[in-house]
């Protein structure tokens, strides 16, 4: 079973606040290339800077999500009573 992908911003490899980081772990490209897009994006749409933006508010930190998804692990493992059996 595929452990299911969650989108987050990565703040250990960010060159503003890692949004495109966050991007590539999530869709498994290179980051350089949706770096690449965001300038275009900007420079001959405009918009996206405010879609970036928007972005960095809205998405968590890797750190935030990595901790929420440890205490619902620990949750699952709590609330089945034959877990102790299991290992």
């Amino acid at each position: 079973m595929s452990e299911k992908r969650v989108l987050y911003r990565d703040t250990e490899n960010q060159k503003i606040f890692g949004v495109c980081s966050g991007l590539a772990d999530y869709f498994d490209l290179d980051v350089t290339l949706i770096r690449v897009i965001w300038v275009l994006s900007v420079l001959f749409a405009g918009t996206g800077l405010l879609f970036y933006i928007i972005l960095a508010i809205v998405i968590e930190p890797k750190q935030v999500v990595l901790a929420k998804k440890q205490k619902e692990k620990q949750k699952e493992d709590s609330d089945d009573p034959f877990a102790k059996f299991d290992k």
